[in-house]
Protein backbone atom coordinates (compact mmCIF):
# COMPACT_ATOMS: atom_id res chain seq x y z
CA UNK A 1 0.00 0.00 0.00
CA UNK A 2 1.26 3.22 -0.84
CA UNK A 3 0.77 5.93 1.81
CA UNK A 4 0.74 9.84 0.66
CA UNK A 5 2.28 12.28 2.67
CA UNK A 6 0.31 15.61 2.04
CA UNK A 7 0.98 19.11 2.09
CA UNK A 8 0.38 20.67 5.92
CA UNK A 9 -1.93 23.62 5.87
CA UNK A 10 0.51 24.33 8.59
CA UNK A 11 3.88 26.33 8.80
CA UNK A 12 5.69 27.42 11.43
CA UNK A 13 8.61 29.53 12.66
CA UNK A 14 8.94 26.81 15.35
CA UNK A 15 7.51 23.58 15.84
CA UNK A 16 8.10 21.58 19.26
CA UNK A 17 7.74 17.79 19.04
CA UNK A 18 6.61 16.62 22.28
CA UNK A 19 4.35 18.63 25.02
CA UNK A 20 6.14 18.02 28.54
CA UNK A 21 6.92 20.64 30.93
CA UNK A 22 10.03 20.99 28.77
CA UNK A 23 8.41 21.43 25.39
CA UNK A 24 5.54 23.51 26.79
CA UNK A 25 8.81 26.19 28.39
CA UNK A 26 10.15 26.10 24.81
CA UNK A 27 7.10 26.70 23.10
CA UNK A 28 5.81 29.95 25.28
CA UNK A 29 9.30 31.23 25.28
CA UNK A 30 9.18 30.92 21.38
CA UNK A 31 5.63 32.58 21.20
CA UNK A 32 6.72 35.08 23.78
CA UNK A 33 9.17 36.49 21.25
CA UNK A 34 7.32 36.86 18.42
CA UNK A 35 7.36 33.51 16.52
CA UNK A 36 4.67 31.44 14.94
CA UNK A 37 4.73 28.39 17.06
CA UNK A 38 2.76 24.58 16.86
CA UNK A 39 3.40 21.74 19.17
CA UNK A 40 2.64 18.03 18.11
CA UNK A 41 1.74 15.88 20.79
CA UNK A 42 0.84 11.76 20.77
CA UNK A 43 -1.41 11.96 23.88
CA UNK A 44 -4.45 13.96 23.84
CA UNK A 45 -3.18 16.27 26.79
CA UNK A 46 -0.34 18.72 27.31
CA UNK A 47 1.93 17.90 30.19
CA UNK A 48 3.94 14.96 29.86
CA UNK A 49 4.87 12.89 33.37
CA UNK A 50 2.99 15.43 35.83
CA UNK A 51 -0.41 15.20 33.97
CA UNK A 52 -0.81 12.30 31.09
CA UNK A 53 1.94 10.13 33.42
CA UNK A 54 -0.03 11.22 36.75
CA UNK A 55 2.49 11.87 38.86
CA UNK A 56 0.85 15.36 39.69
CA UNK A 57 4.36 16.90 40.35
CA UNK A 58 6.61 19.44 39.01
CA UNK A 59 9.97 18.64 41.21
CA UNK A 60 14.11 20.27 41.17
CA UNK A 61 13.79 23.79 41.74
CA UNK A 62 15.95 24.13 44.71
CA UNK A 63 17.64 22.19 47.20
CA UNK A 64 18.12 23.19 51.20
CA UNK A 65 17.61 27.19 50.38
CA UNK A 66 20.12 27.34 47.22
CA UNK A 67 17.77 27.92 43.90
CA UNK A 68 18.90 26.44 40.45
CA UNK A 69 15.77 27.09 38.68
CA UNK A 70 13.92 30.84 38.04
CA UNK A 71 12.94 31.93 34.85
CA UNK A 72 9.83 30.73 33.43
CA UNK A 73 9.63 27.90 35.40
CA UNK A 74 9.57 30.06 38.71
CA UNK A 75 6.92 31.71 37.06
CA UNK A 76 4.85 29.33 35.93
CA UNK A 77 4.67 28.12 39.74
CA UNK A 78 3.73 30.71 41.61
CA UNK A 79 0.91 31.28 38.93
CA UNK A 80 -0.49 27.61 39.73
CA UNK A 81 0.30 28.77 43.58
CA UNK A 82 -1.59 31.85 43.53
CA UNK A 83 -4.75 30.24 42.03
CA UNK A 84 -4.34 27.45 44.56
CA UNK A 85 -4.01 25.16 42.30
CA UNK A 86 -1.02 23.72 43.93
CA UNK A 87 1.01 23.53 46.92
CA UNK A 88 4.55 23.64 48.00
CA UNK A 89 6.90 21.30 49.38
CA UNK A 90 10.56 20.49 50.76
CA UNK A 91 10.56 24.26 51.06
CA UNK A 92 9.59 24.94 47.29
CA UNK A 93 11.93 22.26 46.04
CA UNK A 94 8.37 21.01 44.29
CA UNK A 95 4.89 21.55 43.52
CA UNK A 96 2.52 19.20 43.92
CA UNK A 97 -1.24 19.55 41.86
CA UNK A 98 -3.87 17.78 40.19
CA UNK A 99 -3.08 16.43 36.68
CA UNK A 100 -6.51 18.26 35.55
CA UNK A 101 -5.42 21.17 36.65
CA UNK A 102 -2.34 21.36 35.56
CA UNK A 103 -4.05 20.12 32.12
CA UNK A 104 -6.47 22.99 32.58
CA UNK A 105 -4.20 25.67 33.12
CA UNK A 106 -1.28 24.63 30.05
CA UNK A 107 -4.46 24.73 27.82
CA UNK A 108 -5.37 28.05 28.72
CA UNK A 109 -1.35 29.54 28.19
CA UNK A 110 -1.58 27.64 24.68
CA UNK A 111 -4.68 29.65 23.92
CA UNK A 112 -3.20 33.05 25.13
CA UNK A 113 -0.01 32.53 23.34
CA UNK A 114 -2.06 31.31 20.04
CA UNK A 115 0.24 28.08 19.88
CA UNK A 116 -1.21 25.70 17.67
CA UNK A 117 -1.81 22.24 20.08
CA UNK A 118 -1.82 19.43 17.79
CA UNK A 119 -2.82 16.22 19.80
CA UNK A 120 -3.42 12.45 19.16
CA UNK A 121 -0.44 13.27 16.32
CA UNK A 122 2.54 11.10 16.21
CA UNK A 123 6.01 12.23 14.86
CA UNK A 124 6.76 8.95 11.97
CA UNK A 125 10.09 10.61 10.62
CA UNK A 126 11.42 13.98 8.77
CA UNK A 127 12.91 15.44 5.87
CA UNK A 128 16.35 17.06 5.99
CA UNK A 129 18.50 18.96 3.56
CA UNK A 130 21.82 20.37 3.89
CA UNK A 131 21.99 19.46 7.92
CA UNK A 132 18.72 21.34 8.34
CA UNK A 133 15.27 19.61 9.02
CA UNK A 134 12.72 21.19 6.95
CA UNK A 135 9.23 18.85 7.37
CA UNK A 136 7.92 16.84 10.19
CA UNK A 137 6.61 14.34 9.07
CA UNK A 138 3.34 13.39 11.11
CA UNK A 139 0.40 10.96 11.17
CA UNK A 140 -3.08 11.26 12.59
CA UNK A 141 -6.72 10.75 11.53
CA UNK A 142 -6.29 12.89 8.97
CA UNK A 143 -3.27 10.93 7.27
CA UNK A 144 0.47 11.30 7.08
CA UNK A 145 1.44 15.32 6.76
CA UNK A 146 4.96 17.21 6.14
CA UNK A 147 4.67 19.86 8.25
CA UNK A 148 7.38 22.63 7.49
CA UNK A 149 9.35 24.74 10.13
CA UNK A 150 12.24 27.06 10.32
CA UNK A 151 13.49 25.71 13.44
CA UNK A 152 12.62 22.24 15.66
CA UNK A 153 12.99 21.55 19.22
CA UNK A 154 12.58 17.83 20.36
CA UNK A 155 10.73 17.87 23.26
CA UNK A 156 9.96 14.59 22.85
CA UNK A 157 11.61 12.76 25.77
CA UNK A 158 13.28 9.86 24.03
CA UNK A 159 15.22 12.12 21.05
CA UNK A 160 12.92 10.65 18.62
CA UNK A 161 13.00 13.92 15.92
CA UNK A 162 16.58 13.78 16.57
CA UNK A 163 17.59 10.04 15.48
CA UNK A 164 15.16 10.51 12.80
CA UNK A 165 17.55 13.25 11.73
CA UNK A 166 20.73 10.99 12.37
CA UNK A 167 22.09 12.52 15.09
CA UNK A 168 24.28 10.36 16.65
CA UNK A 169 22.94 9.11 20.64
CA UNK A 170 24.15 6.82 23.65
CA UNK A 171 21.33 5.14 25.66
CA UNK A 172 21.71 3.51 28.88
CA UNK A 173 24.93 2.93 31.27
CA UNK A 174 28.32 2.31 29.59
CA UNK A 175 28.93 -1.20 30.47
CA UNK A 176 25.95 -3.00 29.29
CA UNK A 177 23.47 -0.18 27.74
CA UNK A 178 20.79 -0.66 30.44
CA UNK A 179 18.43 2.25 31.13
CA UNK A 180 16.81 3.02 34.68
CA UNK A 181 13.86 1.09 35.53
CA UNK A 182 10.68 2.33 35.07
CA UNK A 183 7.50 3.24 36.59
CA UNK A 184 3.65 2.91 36.26
CA UNK A 185 1.88 5.80 38.43
CA UNK A 186 -0.94 4.49 39.79
CA UNK A 187 -4.39 6.61 41.81
CA UNK A 188 -6.11 5.26 45.48
CA UNK A 189 -9.03 6.86 46.18
CA UNK A 190 -11.41 5.79 48.97
CA UNK A 191 -8.86 6.44 52.23
CA UNK A 192 -9.47 7.26 55.32
CA UNK A 193 -7.60 10.22 56.09
CA UNK A 194 -7.94 10.74 59.78
CA UNK A 195 -6.38 6.95 60.44
CA UNK A 196 -3.61 6.90 57.33
CA UNK A 197 -0.50 6.81 58.99
CA UNK A 198 2.45 9.64 58.28
CA UNK A 199 4.67 9.03 55.01
CA UNK A 200 8.00 8.03 56.71
CA UNK A 201 5.74 5.39 58.99
CA UNK A 202 4.11 4.17 55.58
CA UNK A 203 7.55 3.60 54.49
CA UNK A 204 8.55 2.06 57.79
CA UNK A 205 5.66 -0.72 57.70
CA UNK A 206 7.23 -1.37 53.65
CA UNK A 207 10.73 -1.84 54.44
CA UNK A 208 10.00 -4.33 57.31
CA UNK A 209 9.50 -7.57 55.41
CA UNK A 210 11.60 -8.30 51.78
CA UNK A 211 9.42 -7.65 49.61
CA UNK A 212 8.67 -8.55 45.68
CA UNK A 213 9.10 -5.61 43.89
CA UNK A 214 12.09 -3.96 43.60
CA UNK A 215 11.84 -0.66 45.29
CA UNK A 216 12.70 -0.31 48.92
CA UNK A 217 10.55 2.32 50.35
CA UNK A 218 7.19 3.56 49.50
CA UNK A 219 6.61 6.86 47.45
CA UNK A 220 3.27 8.08 47.37
CA UNK A 221 1.57 11.93 47.59
CA UNK A 222 -1.65 13.19 48.21
CA UNK A 223 -3.97 14.21 45.45
CA UNK A 224 -4.31 17.95 46.41
CA UNK A 225 -7.92 18.56 46.14
CA UNK A 226 -8.40 20.12 49.16
CA UNK A 227 -8.89 19.27 52.80
CA UNK A 228 -11.62 16.33 52.26
CA UNK A 229 -9.41 14.28 49.62
CA UNK A 230 -9.26 11.27 49.68
CA UNK A 231 -6.52 10.15 46.85
CA UNK A 232 -2.86 9.24 46.47
CA UNK A 233 -0.66 8.78 43.16
CA UNK A 234 1.28 5.92 44.31
CA UNK A 235 4.48 5.85 42.35
CA UNK A 236 5.92 2.58 43.69
CA UNK A 237 6.02 0.25 40.76
CA UNK A 238 9.46 -0.24 39.05
CA UNK A 239 10.00 -2.53 36.20
CA UNK A 240 13.56 -3.61 35.43
CA UNK A 241 15.65 -4.22 32.53
CA UNK A 242 13.29 -2.88 29.94
CA UNK A 243 13.83 -0.20 27.19
CA UNK A 244 11.16 2.72 26.36
CA UNK A 245 12.46 2.73 22.75
CA UNK A 246 10.80 -1.22 22.28
CA UNK A 247 7.66 -1.52 21.31
CA UNK A 248 7.64 -4.72 23.15
CA UNK A 249 9.64 -3.63 26.01
CA UNK A 250 6.47 -0.89 26.45
CA UNK A 251 4.21 -3.59 26.65
CA UNK A 252 6.25 -5.73 29.14
CA UNK A 253 6.61 -3.11 31.36
CA UNK A 254 2.56 -1.84 31.48
CA UNK A 255 1.71 -5.32 31.99
CA UNK A 256 4.22 -5.78 34.58
CA UNK A 257 3.28 -2.48 36.49
CA UNK A 258 -0.17 -3.43 36.41
CA UNK A 259 0.56 -6.62 38.13
CA UNK A 260 2.64 -5.00 40.83
CA UNK A 261 0.20 -2.42 41.63
CA UNK A 262 -2.66 -5.13 41.94
CA UNK A 263 -1.51 -7.88 43.54
CA UNK A 264 1.07 -6.04 45.43
CA UNK A 265 1.35 -2.59 46.12
CA UNK A 266 -2.15 -2.14 46.53
CA UNK A 267 -2.75 -5.24 48.74
CA UNK A 268 0.10 -3.77 51.03
CA UNK A 269 -1.86 -0.49 51.79
CA UNK A 270 -5.10 -2.42 51.94
CA UNK A 271 -3.64 -5.20 54.36
CA UNK A 272 -1.35 -3.21 56.76
CA UNK A 273 -1.85 0.44 56.31
CA UNK A 274 -4.94 1.45 58.64
CA UNK A 275 -7.06 3.73 56.93
CA UNK A 276 -6.85 1.79 53.41
CA UNK A 277 -8.71 -1.04 53.99
CA UNK A 278 -11.60 0.26 51.87
CA UNK A 279 -9.55 1.98 49.34
CA UNK A 280 -9.60 1.00 45.41
CA UNK A 281 -7.42 2.00 42.11
CA UNK A 282 -9.14 5.14 40.84
CA UNK A 283 -7.22 4.59 37.55
CA UNK A 284 -3.77 3.85 35.87
CA UNK A 285 -1.17 6.77 34.20
CA UNK A 286 -1.78 6.53 30.67
CA UNK A 287 1.91 7.27 29.92
CA UNK A 288 4.77 5.12 31.36
CA UNK A 289 6.79 6.81 33.64
CA UNK A 290 10.18 6.03 31.39
CA UNK A 291 13.08 7.78 33.14
CA UNK A 292 16.22 7.19 30.41
CA UNK A 293 15.82 6.33 27.24
CA UNK A 294 18.37 8.01 24.65
CA UNK A 295 20.39 10.60 25.07
CA UNK A 296 21.61 12.64 22.33
CA UNK A 297 25.16 13.48 21.67
CA UNK A 298 25.16 17.13 21.09
CA UNK A 299 28.33 19.97 21.46
CA UNK A 300 29.49 19.44 24.81
CA UNK A 301 29.12 16.23 27.40
CA UNK A 302 28.22 16.92 30.43
CA UNK A 303 30.02 14.37 32.94
CA UNK A 304 29.11 13.18 36.37
CA UNK A 305 32.17 15.11 37.66
CA UNK A 306 30.47 18.37 36.31
CA UNK A 307 27.40 17.52 38.19
CA UNK A 308 29.47 16.11 41.31
CA UNK A 309 32.19 19.36 41.25
CA UNK A 310 29.09 21.93 40.70
CA UNK A 311 30.96 23.19 37.33
CA UNK A 312 29.83 26.09 35.51
CA UNK A 313 30.32 26.96 32.12
CA UNK A 314 30.74 30.59 30.05
CA UNK A 315 27.84 29.21 27.91
CA UNK A 316 25.21 27.65 30.43
CA UNK A 317 21.94 28.21 29.90
CA UNK A 318 20.03 26.22 33.03
CA UNK A 319 21.03 25.24 36.28
CA UNK A 320 20.20 21.54 37.78
CA UNK A 321 20.47 20.55 41.44
CA UNK A 322 18.54 17.32 41.67
CA UNK A 323 20.67 14.16 43.69
CA UNK A 324 22.09 11.61 41.04
CA UNK A 325 18.91 9.40 41.31
CA UNK A 326 19.65 5.97 39.75
CA UNK A 327 16.41 3.71 39.39
CA UNK A 328 18.90 0.85 38.84
CA UNK A 329 18.05 -1.54 35.93
CA UNK A 330 18.14 -4.48 37.41
CA UNK A 331 18.06 -4.65 40.95
CA UNK A 332 16.41 -3.37 43.80
CA UNK A 333 15.63 1.08 43.86
CA UNK A 334 17.00 2.18 47.39
CA UNK A 335 17.07 6.16 47.01
CA UNK A 336 19.57 8.54 45.98
CA UNK A 337 23.00 7.62 45.32
CA UNK A 338 24.44 10.97 46.17
CA UNK A 339 23.04 14.31 46.93
CA UNK A 340 23.64 17.38 45.16
CA UNK A 341 23.81 20.43 47.20
CA UNK A 342 24.51 23.53 45.51
CA UNK A 343 23.38 24.13 41.58
CA UNK A 344 25.76 22.96 38.42
CA UNK A 345 25.38 24.65 35.33
CA UNK A 346 24.17 23.26 31.68
CA UNK A 347 25.75 24.43 28.73
CA UNK A 348 24.22 25.44 25.31
CA UNK A 349 26.66 22.99 24.08
CA UNK A 350 24.11 20.07 25.64
CA UNK A 351 21.29 21.61 23.90
CA UNK A 352 22.54 21.86 20.28
CA UNK A 353 22.89 18.00 18.41
CA UNK A 354 25.52 16.97 16.73
CA UNK A 355 24.36 16.73 12.54
CA UNK A 356 21.62 19.03 12.96
CA UNK A 357 21.63 22.83 12.31
CA UNK A 358 18.18 24.11 13.19
CA UNK A 359 16.82 22.13 16.30
CA UNK A 360 17.32 21.91 20.05
CA UNK A 361 16.99 19.25 22.43
CA UNK A 362 14.53 20.41 25.25
CA UNK A 363 14.31 17.94 28.18
CA UNK A 364 15.77 14.75 29.30
CA UNK A 365 17.75 13.46 26.17
CA UNK A 366 20.14 15.93 26.11
CA UNK A 367 24.20 15.24 25.48
CA UNK A 368 25.05 13.71 29.24
CA UNK A 369 26.51 10.79 30.82
CA UNK A 370 24.36 7.85 32.33
CA UNK A 371 25.14 9.41 35.99
CA UNK A 372 24.86 12.94 34.94
CA UNK A 373 21.53 12.45 33.42
CA UNK A 374 20.14 10.63 36.30
CA UNK A 375 20.20 14.28 38.13
CA UNK A 376 19.36 16.62 34.95
CA UNK A 377 16.65 14.24 34.22
CA UNK A 378 14.07 15.77 36.67
CA UNK A 379 11.34 18.54 35.50
CA UNK A 380 12.05 21.90 37.19
CA UNK A 381 15.82 21.59 35.11
CA UNK A 382 13.59 20.29 31.54
CA UNK A 383 11.58 23.41 31.92
CA UNK A 384 15.16 25.46 32.11
CA UNK A 385 16.18 24.15 29.54
CA UNK A 386 13.19 24.14 27.27
CA UNK A 387 13.06 27.83 28.05
CA UNK A 388 16.51 28.56 26.77
CA UNK A 389 15.60 26.55 23.26
CA UNK A 390 12.75 28.18 23.43
CA UNK A 391 14.31 31.90 23.55
CA UNK A 392 17.28 31.08 21.04
CA UNK A 393 15.24 30.43 18.23
CA UNK A 394 14.98 33.86 16.80
CA UNK A 395 18.93 34.38 16.52
CA UNK A 396 19.23 30.98 15.69
CA UNK A 397 16.59 31.71 13.00
CA UNK A 398 18.91 34.85 12.07
CA UNK A 399 21.88 33.88 12.18
CA UNK A 400 20.98 30.75 9.89
CA UNK A 401 22.37 27.84 12.51
CA UNK A 402 22.25 27.32 16.17
CA UNK A 403 26.00 27.69 15.97
CA UNK A 404 26.30 30.70 15.46
CA UNK A 405 24.01 32.39 17.97
CA UNK A 406 25.66 35.22 20.09
CA UNK A 407 25.44 33.33 23.70
CA UNK A 408 26.22 36.27 25.72
CA UNK A 409 23.19 37.66 24.91
CA UNK A 410 21.12 34.68 24.86
CA UNK A 411 21.61 34.65 28.71
CA UNK A 412 20.87 38.20 28.65
CA UNK A 413 17.26 37.50 27.12
CA UNK A 414 16.91 34.36 29.27
CA UNK A 415 17.38 36.69 32.53
CA UNK A 416 15.20 39.74 31.15
CA UNK A 417 12.68 37.58 29.71
CA UNK A 418 9.04 38.46 30.79
CA UNK A 419 5.98 36.21 30.43
CA UNK A 420 3.42 38.85 29.72
CA UNK A 421 -0.16 36.76 28.78
CA UNK A 422 -0.15 35.25 32.33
Amino acid sequence: MNIEVKKSQYEYDVLVCGSGMGGISAAVAAAQDGLKVGIIEYFGEPGGIPVSGRLGSISGYSRLGEVAVTGFARKFANELLDRKLAHEQGGGSNINLTPPALCGFIFELLDAYKIDFHSYTQLIGCKKDNGKITHAIVANKSGVTAIPAKMFIDATGDGDLAVMADCPFEKGRKSDGKVQSSTLVFVMGGIDLSRLPAYLDVRKVWKSVERPVPIDHSVFQFVPHGEGTNEVAVNMTHVINCDCTVPEDLTRIRKEAVKQAEYLVYEFFRKEIPGCEKAWISHYAPQIGCRETRRILGDYYLTEDDVKSYRHFDDEVAQGIWAIDIHTPDGIHRGCGHKIEKPYGIPYRCITPQGVNNMYIAGRPISVDHIAHSSSRINATCMALGEAAGCACKAAIAAGSTRNVDIKELQKKIKAMEYTRF
